[in-house]
C-alpha cells in the first residue's frame, strides 16, 4: 500500500507501492496532509515502486496535486520502475497531468483507449466524449441502448463537473473498451468543492459526504433546479449497474459503491479528498434497455435519449447514414484500420438497421489493398450480395480507390465460389 510520507533531508516524499486503486485514494490524502504540516515547498511524489495502476487510483492524485501546485508547490515525479507500468504512465498522459514540467504529452493515439483527457468547457467536453464514443464504435459490436447509455453517462458526468464542481481546473477524464472482457470503463475527476458543499445549497441540512451522496445518486435530486434536472448521477448509476457492471463515487471523505448485488458505503477516516471521482463500468449486454434505465418515476417512459449516431451519422434532410472517410483517424493502410472502420459500420447499421448507409470517398486519393478487403472485402461477404447492394452505397470515389474496391469484393466473391 502507502509508504505515507517519509522525510529526506532536503524534501518530503510521498511513496506508492503495489497497486494503485480507488481503495488508495484516502491513504494518499491522508499522505499530503502530513506534507502540508511540514510548510515544505517541495514535493516528490515517488511511483517507483508500483507494479500496477489504475485510472480510479491515478486520476485523484492528479486533481489533488493541481491544487498542490496552486499554492506554490513544486512537485517531482518519479515514474515506476517496471517497464511496462512505466510505459502505461507515459502513453495515456498520467506522467504528464502529474508533472507538466518533467513530461510532454504524448501524442500516440489508442485503438481501445482514451487516454487521459482534461475539459474545462463546453467545447472541450463535447470533443471528449465524441472522441470516446468514436472509440467505442471501432473498437466492438455495442449494442444501441448500450450506446445510448454509454454516452447519456459520460455526457451528465462531465456536464456535472463544469456546473456543480467549480473545480478551477475543469474535470479530467479516462476510458477504455476491453473487447474480450465485454466491458467498458470510464473514470471522471476533478478537484472542485465535492458533493456535499455542491448539495448543501438546496438541501442545507446535510452534513456527511456519504449522506449527499446518497442523495445526489437519487432521482430528481440536485442543488439547484436552474442547472438540471437532478438526474445524471441517478441515471448514470442505473444504466451502468442494469448492464450488470459498477458505479463508484468518491468524494470529500466518502465513497459509495453500487452493484446489482450491493451498495457499500466507505467513510475515510482521518482523510479527505478534495473533489469527487465517479468510476463506471458497463457491460455489453442485449438485455439492457435504456428506456427502462432513464424511467425513474415508473411510468414506462419511452424517453430516449439523443446519440451520437443521431447527432453525427444520420443526414439532415433524409432516413440515411453518411459514413465520411476522409474524416476517420484510422488510416487507410492496414488491415488494422479497416478492421475498426468496418466495426465501427457494423456498429452504425446496428443501431439504425433500416436506414441506407453512405460511405462518402471524396478527399481520400489512395487505400492499401489489404485496407480495401479488410473493411469492404470482407463486409460484403458478412452482409451478402443482396444486403450489401440494397443498403451500402459508396460515393465520391477516385478512380484508383474504385478498383481496388471492386477488386476486393471479386476475390472474396472467387473465394466464396472456391470454398463450396
Amino acid at each position: 500500500m502507502f509508504k505515507t510520507c517519509y522525510f529526506r533531508k532536503h524534501e518530503p516524499a510521498i511513496q506508492l507501492t503495489g497497486k494503485l486503486n480507488a481503495f488508495n485514494v484516502k491513504d494518499f490524502c491522508s499522505a499530503l496532509d502530513k506534507f502540508y504540516e511540514t510548510g515544505k515547498k517541495n514535493l516528490t511524489i515517488d511511483f517507483e515502486r508500483v507494479e500496477r495502476a489504475y485510472p480510479s487510483g491515478v486520476l485523484p492524485i492528479i486533481t489533488s496535486l493541481d491544487l498542490v501546485r496552486k499554492k506554490g508547490i513544486t512537485i517531482y515525479v518519479k515514474l515506476p520502475k517496471n517497464d511496462g507500468t512505466r510505459k502505461l504512465f507515459r502513453s495515456v498522459n498520467w506522467a504528464h497531468y502529474l508533472s507538466p514540467e518533467q513530461f510532454e504529452k504524448s501524442e500516440s493515439t489508442h485503438d481501445r483507449h482514451l487516454v487521459t483527457r482534461r475539459f474545462e468547457n463546453a467545447e472541450q467536453q463535447k470533443k471528449v466524449v465524441d472522441d470516446f464514443m468514436d472509440v467505442v464504435l471501432r473498437s466492438m459490436p455495442v449494442p444501441k441502448d448500450i450506446l445510448s447509455g454509454l454516452e447519456w453517462s459520460i455526457n451528465e458526468i462531465t456536464d456535472n463537473v463544469l456546473n456543480h464542481s467549480e473545480s478551477k481546473f475543469g474535470g479530467i477524464i479516462q476510458a477504455s473498451t476491453y473487447p474480450g472482457e465485454q466491458t467498458i470503463a470510464f473514470a471522471i475527476a476533478d478537484s472542485g468543492r465535492g458533493i456535499l458543499k455542491s448539495m448543501q445549497e438546496g438541501y442545507p441540512s446535510l452534513r456527511t459526504e456519504l449522506d449527499a451522496i446518497g442523495e445526489a445518486v437519487k432521482a430528481g435530486v440536485t442543488r439547484n433546479p436552474k442547472f438540471g434536472q437532478g438526474n445524471g448521477l441517478a441515471g448514470s448509476l442505473r444504466v451502468t449497474t442494469m448492464t450488470g457492471g459498477s458505479f463508484d463515487i468518491t468524494s470529500g471523505n466518502g465513497r459509495l459503491v453500487v452493484t446489482q448485488e450491493e451498495t457499500v458505503k466507505k467513510p475515510f477516516i482521518y482523510s479527505k479528498y478534495q473533489g469527487t471521482i465517479v468510476c463506471g463500468q458497463i457491460k455489453i449486454t442485449d438485455d439492457f434497455s435504456i428506456s427502462k434505465a432513464l424511467d425513474f418515476d415508473g411510468n414506462k417512459s419511452t424517453y430516449i435519449p439523443v446519440d451520437i449516431v443521431e447527432m453525427q451519422y444520420e443526414m439532415q434532410d433524409k432516413d440515411c447514414l453518411i459514413l465520411i472517410m476522409k474524416e476517420e483517424s484510422t488510416g487507410f493502410g492496414s488491415r488494422k484500420s479497416g478492421l475498426q472502420i468496418r466495426t465501427k459500420i457494423k456498429n452504425l447499421m446496428s443501431a439504425r438497421p433500416n436506414y441506407p448507409l453512405i460511405i462518402d470517398w471524396s478527399g481520400v486519393p489512395v487505400i492499401s489493398s489489404s485496407f480495401a478487403d479488410e473493411l469492404i472485402g470482407k463486409l460484403f461477404l458478412e452482409m451478402g450480395a443482396m444486403s450489401f447492394s440494397s443498403i451500402v452505397r459508396n460515393q465520391g470515389m477516385e478512380n484508383l480507390v474504385r478498383g481496388l474496391l471492386d477488386k476486393a469484393i471479386a476475390q472474396r466473391l472467387t473465394q466464396e465460389k472456391d470454398e463450396e
